[in-house]
């Protein structure tokens, strides 16, 4: 979209003034900003965490298998990592999505050979719209247990649940109100209005915006290819297998697939 159309489209304004920070494309913009996402920890953690890189929209690869596109990941001062996720939808916070996303990022870290201790601590977030869990708590912390006896079993991976349909008088209740906010002059925490306000209501905000969404679009366009891809090599090779009586790795030969996009291809057909 050209800055022409910006000016011209009302549509695109209301969309803008849509816009919450429950929202994962809006969130990730919003907390590119380091002080917002200081703002963020150190009230759902209740300590102050010093942050020393922080990234949004990080890009978990996986190889052999299912990889992900986290909304914000942390690295703080004493070396842990918090990965920050914002959503909406019930189906998309199950617990074994949390169980995944430490995975990835266990994955994704580098320790010394054997030094099992100094495998850095991992905290996943999800900020829900509902209470997914459905306790009527404003914050849930998961940690392990040992069954026998109660008590923790400390391998240094938490799950936090943030509960935003729960808008008090706290400090995580302003928090989570702001979350839910789409009026700038409504929300609470200055630091999270002065950034939300200049993509809403400055010229130069909004121009920006429009250049990500553009981005955006264009990215689930290639995509879009890349799915409708997949999907013809798919019957491609079943084809291949069904008529020419190949083996899996013979019908990928035979389509040239590169080795490292072959194994979700195998645990597709095999599953």
């Amino acid at each position: 979209m050209t800055t022409s159309v910006l000016e011209k489209s009302l549509s695109y304004d209301d969309l803008i003034a849509s816009l919450r920070l429950i929202d994962d494309d809006f969130m990730r913009i919003i907390f590119k900003n380091q002080d917002c996402i200081q703002l963020l920890l150190d009230i759902i953690l209740g300590e102050h965490v010093e942050i020393i890189e922080n990234d949004s929209q990080y890009d978990l690869k996986n190889l052999l298998g299912r990889s992900l596109t986290i909304d914000v990941l942390v690295k703080d001062n004493k070396g842990n990592y918090i990965n920050i996720e914002v959503q909406r939808d019930e189906a998309g916070v199950h617990p074994k999505r949390a169980r995944y996303h430490q995975s990835l990022i266990d994955s994704f870290l580098s320790f010394p050979n054997e030094k099992w201790r100094e495998i850095p601590k991992t905290i996943v977030i999800f900020i829900t719209e509902e209470d997914v869990l459905g306790y009527d708590l404003p914050i849930y912390h998961v940690r392990r247990r040992i069954v026998e006896n109660g008590e923790s079993f400390d391998d240094e991976t938490e799950i936090i649940y943030v509960n935003a349909s729960i808008q008090d008088d706290s400090e995580l209740g302003r928090l989570m109100h702001d979350f839910m906010c789409k009026e700038v002059e409504s929300m609470n925490y200055e630091v999270l209005k002065k950034q939300v306000g200049y993509y809403k209501e400055s010229e130069g905000g909004k121009r920006e915006m429009c250049e990500i969404w553009q981005k955006i679009r264009d990215e689930g366009y290639m995509e879009g290819e890349k799915i409708g891809k997949d999907k013809e090599r798919m019957k491609l090779i079943k084809k291949l297998m069904m008529k020419n009586s190949c083996t899996i790795e013979d019908a990928m030969e035979l389509l040239d697939i590169p080795p490292v996009e072959r194994q979700q291809y195998r645990q597709r057909i095999v599953s």
